[in-house]
């Protein structure tokens, strides 16, 4: 069984709404999922103030020996530096939960609150893999053809050629460790064509035609904004984090215009509700950081106990398949070319 730490004191609604997540892991022991799928067993810990977790899960029926509660005093505020937080206090939830992950008493951990402590916390409490220099945020985007690995999402905002390549690497091994077997990368710009983009771009694109392939990794050249929510020309789609989260927004708000849109125009929403639903409690619910020597997730801090409960079961998914260790083993690719 795979055990997986899970931030109490993080999200808008935390602590309950990562209580009712709880209680709905717990309570759906025999694999099954909010959407009706099937996923194997995972083994809690709760990290946060003990009586508080133990209130909370008592209300709702969860018996005390259903998972286990690591103390942990307070979360990370969403204002002022994270970083500062962290080092003030080490008694923060994102830190000692990367703290389980690092001592091997979990297998993964998963937050849904600031996603600026979780990196910091990961970075410094796991390291990073060695070839990555920054951690970057993938998320999986539901596409036509099949889905589609967004990186970065939000982690990194500034990036330099060689950074972007890391990221496409990282990006490819996490697609692997999904079970895509030959993921193709392409490059986010503005047109398909060559020369199309900034100067970033421009530079990205010769560093990754001169090297992916060489190593045994197809790549598509540059792509546009809506072959990622179509999924034919790459199943890696690689840009720097600021112009990643500005994307990734554009797709979730596209998505409940169009359900709101339909819903309306048939008279009846529920159908396309069921759709959106369905999306958000999928692969698509939580941010993998990929580079840190760790399986960590990172929810949206609105999420519902669903879509919590669906980081929970994408960090074991992550953690069973061994992804930190095919991220090392692509990232040395480059280093053996």
């Amino acid at each position: 069984m795979t055990t997986v730490a899970l931030d109490l004191l993080g999200g808008d609604g935390a602590p309950a709404v990562v209580a009712d997540a709880i209680a709905r892991l717990v309570g759906t022991g025999d694999g099954s999922d909010a959407s009706g799928g099937v996923t194997p067993a995972v083994d809690l810990i709760v990290v946060g103030p003990v009586d508080v977790a133990h209130a909370l899960l008592s209300e709702r029926g969860v018996p005390i020996d259903a998972v286990r509660i690591v103390a942990a005093a307070r979360g990370a505020a969403m204002a002022g530096n994270p970083l500062s937080t962290l080092r003030a206090h080490d008694d923060v939830t994102v830190s000692v939960a990367v703290g389980l992950v690092a001592d091997g008493q979990a297998d993964a951990w998963v937050s849904v609150g600031h996603t600026g402590a979780a990196v910091a916390a990961a970075v410094l409490g796991l390291g990073r893999v060695a070839g990555m220099s920054r951690p970057a945020l993938a998320v999986v985007v539901p596409a036509l053809a099949g889905s589609v690995v967004l990186v970065d999402a939000g982690a990194a905002p500034d990036a330099t050629p060689d950074v972007l390549r890391q990221f496409a690497l990282a990006g490819w091994a996490y697609a692997r460790a999904l079970g895509t077997d030959d993921p193709i990368v392409g490059l986010l710009s503005i047109g398909s064509e060559d020369g199309k983009g900034d100067r970033l771009r421009k530079s990205t694109h010769d560093l990754l035609a001169e090297s992916l392939p060489g190593i045994g990794i197809r790549y598509a050249g540059p792509v546009e904004g809506n072959d990622v929510a179509l999924g034919t020309r790459a199943q890696v789609v690689v840009t720097d984090g600021f112009t990643g989260n500005v994307l990734l927004k554009g797709i979730e708000g596209a998505v409940r215009w169009a359900a709101h849109r339909m819903g309306a125009a048939y008279g009846d929403p529920e159908p396309a509700r069921r759709i959106v639903r369905e999306t958000a409690t999928s692969e698509f619910a939580g941010g993998m950081l990929l580079g840190v020597s760790g399986i960590t997730v990172v929810g949206h801090g609105a999420g519902t106990p669903d879509e919590i409960c669906a980081c929970v079961h994408l960090a074991a998914r992550a953690a069973r398949m061994n992804l930190v260790d095919g991220t090392r083993s692509a990232l040395a690719k480059v280093v053996r070319s």
